[in-house]
């Protein structure tokens, strides 16, 4: 069998969706159009066509990340996983690369130097229960985000992570169903998109100053959605995610945070985030 790798192209996408349903993945075509759009893809071709796909999405200069690999269940075991890692990675041989891994996928991925960080929970649920809006406190508001902050926030997603995404937070600005802005006497504690994905909606991503300012952006976006099928990314064993599963969001994946290079050090002033794009882009 011949693997030949090449560009992913639009007219590629359709077989990038038929190939993440055939693993179970919920993606639309919609979302595969956004993944490519703010990333550089590959197809592997042998002689059946189109048999698997990734993406590696670089922000800025020295951070990248990498996800939507997918090989055709038939053709798994042949080595296709492998040359897509090898020519997504040959895109960025000295930069920090970040992946979310199966347990299954381990293996692979350390032989290429990635490393485990830690845990990523999928909290979802088909029918979101009823939750409250927050009761905001005189000196707080929760307002839509103005296109002239859209510098602060991408730079306070930088200092959360290393990743830099004006193009991400453009797209979401034009694209989300909303995309929202805590503010405390005046001052921004959080920002939080909403948006349509997959089976419904993701809550994410969200930056914020501490736990009670994500809890207060959750509650306010969740308070809208009742009974539509919610889903959000965050990092595993924490009080927040534990905090979601009392919510009736239960965790239903764990996949793993690897790195290849130096992990980002946040600095103790900045943002965390507390919900990703999704477990591909990070």
């Amino acid at each position: 069998m011949t693997i030949q790798l090449r560009t992913m192209q639009p007219d590629d996408l359709q077989h990038g969706h038929r190939l993440s349903q055939q693993v179970s993945w919920p993606h639309r075509q919609e979302d595969w159009r956004q993944a490519l759009t703010l990333g550089q893809g590959l197809v592997a071709e042998t002689e059946q066509g189109i048999v698997g796909c990734g993406v590696i999405w670089p922000w800025g200069e020295h951070y990248s990340t990498v996800g939507l690999v997918i090989v055709d269940p038939s053709c798994q075991g042949q080595g296709i996983g492998k040359k897509l890692m090898e020519g997504l990675l040959e895109k960025v041989p000295e930069g920090n690369v970040r992946l979310h891994a199966t347990e299954m996928g381990k293996g692979l991925y350390e032989k290429y130097g990635f490393r485990v960080q830690c845990a990523i929970f999928q909290h979802q649920t088909a029918q979101l229960p009823a939750i409250e809006a927050p009761e905001l406190s005189p000196d707080e508001k929760i307002r839509p985000l103005r296109e002239e902050e859209l510098p602060t926030l991408i730079d306070s997603d930088y200092q959360s992570h290393g990743l830099s995404r004006p193009a991400l937070w453009q797209d979401l600005f034009n694209s989300a169903e909303a995309l929202l802005v805590l503010e405390k006497s005046g001052t921004v504690h959080g920002y939080m998109a909403l948006r349509k994905f997959g089976r419904g909606y993701v809550i994410g991503p969200m930056l914020a100053q501490d736990v009670h300012s994500a809890l207060t952006l959750f509650c306010y976006g969740a308070a809208q959605l009742t009974g539509q099928f919610v889903r959000i990314d965050t990092y595993g064993n924490t009080p927040f995610s534990d905090w979601l599963v009392k919510q009736g969001l239960p965790c239903i994946d764990a996949p793993i945070m690897m790195v290849r290079g130096t992990p980002w050090q946040r600095a103790d002033r900045a943002m965390q985030d507390f919900s990703f794009m999704s477990q591909a882009m990070g």
